[in-house]
């Protein structure tokens, strides 16, 4: 085979090696190939240096790179082909007198240029390297043997366009920093106007050829081993030259990738794709490369700190301030432990908002898991870029994608990558926390059952945000609008919403719930399961930790000035109160944070009722109506309903206030063990709806504390006997105890609704999904007719956690047919109703239904 190329005005034959040559898996592609070298005549490679070099300024290493090469034939080597990396060692070549890379070297003939390369691009836009055996090392390692006196030198050399930047870079030089990434055309173009004036050539110690391949010889190998050899070794040292340069390869695509192939659970498992599907090892093995492509994050350092510049104006731009609260706790268990990250789930800025502020805390921000609906042009690659691996709603039916995802969470767990995922699996449109979803949870489980090594450590968090970015999109999902599918044109038309006032956010970080401890709870043999078998106590410990976790969330509250105003404010008939009244009412919620604390990470602002109204009035959340007897202010619209958002944070903080208030609705006096008695009867499903903390054993204990605390403020009054009574009806107390009571109400309203639903229809005649839809349309047409008609009033998730919760305790079951069944002890929980619930709220509710 003979290759003509053009040289200068003549014309040159020179014989080269096939270019299919195939070696243990890596094609072998000829150096030959090119048309005088890059594929340019002389002038165009002479014009192509000076045009890069009207802006290229390279720093070359050492300064006397030319010392160690005594007028002997030089081989340059490079990590790869790119063509600007190229010119720019012939241009540095030509003005340190080296011997250039362009020409024959220096006593072999027979080889047209002095260049090899250990990778090649491949690829137009979207770029990829290939490790390829350069013929010419080949040729050179042959020529040696016949003639071991010819002293042939190797000189690796590395291009670097600028070093690891800073956080002093300007964004733009941090978005187009040097990666380990192979740059596209354009990226790379804009990575030389960003650090071409900072290029360093690095040329490496070089390498006696004759001395390399005398020692291989004596480890008996042939010349094609010697060849793959030297190739690996230089390779493994432009990658620590490269890692040195410009810091860790920490993309876990491509470090990954070859990791989880390997792997003999996925190896299985593209094993029995390929029979099921009837094609070939090699056709399934590609499958499952790529579901680690679209899985797998490509961290970046350079990014994050770009992203951190952009981030910076962002929060500025759109929030009042960024109140963070425990985080020391976090770092205080982070050594030597994997840390897992569990939200709460309100916003998209959640992804973006943790990691920003865990950087600037000194931490390392995690891998994020989101779902593949964010995997869209220009948001995608930019969120995997930051750390997000993506995920499918549902495995189901693929076992080959979910063997590679569970593998691609186990290795980084035993690297101790941090992760971050919502348990929860979608934003919550309510305000309240949703259900967790336990399959994040139960991989992660698994995978350290298998390799117990590095401790993990579940870091709950939450978020609570003045006014949402998405508030609008929410009320139109709970109103039955279908979810819109997120794409870059809703993206960009998203952008102007950053110039209204969003106020502050808050993100304060909870106990950690480290795995260990609570696997020993369930079984201390758990370390002791073989491998291949499902334990017992996996399933119930998975379930314990999701309900640990949205507890513990929960208890690291942030009450808002928005939260204090929502929830007095949305009690009252219109959603409009005297200022007065409201700025009192703030104070006694302000005083039972204080005096009744949920728990000790929860977290309020040092405000005043005053001070509450005064920045709502300054956000636009609510008007003041002036009159002479007093201020009236209201809520309504759009700005009314998600307000209901702000409360809904917090009901939990004011659960047990709430139920004791409500006893005294229908009850002028009721004695504290009948309290006691009744919040018992309540507490299973308020527990499980809003996700409390104390155990029925506490439960006791708990109220009876706030019924003090209750009494010393004056909303309930101590008389004889253990008694309690509510303050006289004319008396501000007693409206401030109807407006605490408003939160439980709306929940005993909706478990008198399910109930008395299902007494109308007898047992076994309904299923639970029917009974749901009609829960739901019944509370749709009560709120309409009788309350503030917001749309997460009747939000069916509500209904189905207190029908789950009857199933759970046993008043309700489903017979051999999925229907509903149930017996006298229903009768029990209408009749507790009666006790709290008046008159006229319970034939409001039931003129509804029987309509």
């Amino acid at each position: 085979m003979a290759i003509v190329a053009v040289r200068g005005r003549g014309i040159r034959v020179f014989p080269v090696q096939s270019a299919g040559l195939r070696f243990t898996g890596v094609v072998l592609q000829s150096d030959s190939v090119l048309v005088d070298w890059l594929g340019l005549g002389p002038p165009l490679r002479w014009l192509g240096r000076k045009l890069l070099f009207l802006w290229v300024r390279p720093t070359v290493l050492p300064d006397d790179p030319g010392k160690d090469l005594p007028g002997v034939p030089v081989i340059y080597v490079m990590a790869n082909d790119a063509l600007s990396s190229r010119l720019v060692v012939d241009e540095v070549c030509r003005r340190r007198g080296l011997p250039s890379p362009a020409e024959s070297p220096l006593g072999l003939p027979a080889e047209n240029r002095s260049l090899a390369f250990v990778r090649r691009l491949r690829g137009w836009w979207t770029r990829r390297l290939e490790p390829v055996q350069s013929p010419r090392l080949g040729r050179l390692v042959q020529a040696v043997r016949d003639n071991p006196a010819l002293d042939v030198r190797i000189v690796p050399v590395s291009v670097f366009w600028g070093r690891a930047p800073d956080k002093e870079h300007s964004p733009f030089k941090l978005l187009f920093s040097e990666t380990w990434a192979p740059a596209g055309r354009l990226r790379r173009l804009l990575i030389i106007l960003a650090h071409g004036r900072h290029t360093f050539v690095q040329f490496s110690e070089p390498v006696a050829l004759s001395e390399f391949v005398a020692g291989a010889d004596a480890d008996g190998l042939d010349d094609e081993r010697i060849v793959r050899k030297l190739s690996r070794v230089i390779r493994v040292h432009m990658r620590r030259l490269r890692e040195a340069t410009i810091g860790p390869d920490l993309s876990h695509r491509r470090n990954l990738r070859g990791e989880i192939l390997r792997s003999p659970r996925v190896r299985a498992a593209i094993e029995r794709n390929a029979r099921r599907e009837g094609i070939s090892y090699e056709e399934a093995s590609r499958k499952a490369a790529d579901y680690v492509d679209e899985i797998a994050a490509d961290y970046s350092h350079s990014f994050i700190r770009f992203m951190d510049r952009v981030l910076g104006w962002l929060w500025n731009r759109v929030y009042d301030g960024i109140e963070v609260q425990h985080i020391d706790t976090v770092k205080a268990v982070a050594e030597g432990r994997e840390l897992v990250y569990v939200p709460c789930h309100r916003s998209h800025f959640d992804y973006l908002l943790l990691s920003y502020v865990l950087y600037q805390a000194g931490l390392v921000p995690p891998h994020v898991a989101a779902g593949i609906n964010l995997n869209i042009p220009v948001i995608g690659p930019w969120l995997r870029r930051g750390g997000a691996f993506f995920l499918r709603r549902t495995f189901a039916g693929n076992k080959l994608y979910a063997a590679v995802f569970q593998q691609y969470l186990a290795l980084n767990l035993v690297k101790g990558v941090p992760i971050e995922y919502f348990i929860e699996g979608t934003r919550s449109r309510t305000g309240r926390l949703l259900r967790p979803k336990s399959g994040m949870l139960a991989m992660t489980v698994r995978s350290y059952r298998r390799n117990p090594e590095r401790p993990v450590a579940f870091v709950p968090v939450y978020f609570c945000y003045e006014k949402l970015l998405e508030g609008r999109s929410y009320i139109g999902e709970l109103s039955g609008n279908p979810k819109k599918k997120e794409s870059l044109f809703g993206f960009i038309r998203s952008l102007g919403a950053i110039r209204n006032r969003f106020g502050k956010v808050y993100v304060n970080f909870g106990d950690a719930i480290l795995l260990d401890e609570l696997l020993d709870e369930h079984d201390p043999d758990w370390r002791e399961t073989p491998d291949g078998d499902k334990p017992t106590w996996l399933v119930p410990a998975v379930d314990d930790l999701a309900d640990r976790i949205m507890c513990r969330i929960n208890m690291t509250a942030a009450v808002t000035p928005v939260s204090l105003l929502a929830l007095p404010l949305l009690s009252a008939p219109r959603q409009a109160m005297l200022e007065d009244v409201l700025r009192e009412q703030i104070d006694v919620l302000v005083a039972l944070l204080e005096r009744a604390p949920y728990a000790s990470r929860v977290t309020h602002p040092d405000v005043t009722g005053h001070s509450v109204i005064e920045h709502a009035l300054e956000m636009n959340l609510i008007r003041r109506r002036k009159h002479a007897l007093g201020d009236v202010l209201s809520a309504s619209g759009n700005h009314a309903v998600m307000l209901t958002y702000n409360r809904n944070n917090v009901m939990h903080l004011f659960a047990l206030p709430s139920m004791i208030a409500c006893c005294f609705l229908n009850n002028r006096r009721m004695h504290v063990d009948k309290i006691v008695h009744l919040a018992e009867m309540v507490y299973p499903y308020v527990k499980a709806e809003l996700f409390l903390h104390w155990r029925e054993e506490e439960v006791a204990p708990a109220v009876r504390q706030v019924v003090a605390v209750m009494s010393d403020l004056g909303l309930l009054e101590r008389v004889d006997d253990g008694d309690c009574q509510r303050p006289t009806a004319d008396s501000p107390r007693a409206v401030q105890l109807s407006l605490l009571a408003h939160g439980a109400l709306q929940t005993l309203e909706r478990y008198y609704m399910t109930v008395a639903l299902l007494l109308k229809h007898g047992p076994r005649r309904v299923t639970q999904t029917d009974l749901e839809n009609l829960c739901q349309l019944m509370a749709q047409r009560m709120s309409m007719l009788y309350q503030f008609d917001a749309p997460e009033s009747f939000a069916k998730p509500l209904f189905r956690n207190f029908i789950d919760r009857l199933r759970d305790v046993g008043v309700v079951w489903l017979d051999e047919d999925g229907l509903l069944d149930f017996d006298h002890r229903i009768r029990g929980v209408e009749d507790d109703a009666k006790l709290v619930l008046g008159e006229q709220i319970r034939h409001s509710i039931l003129q509804v239904i029987h309509v």
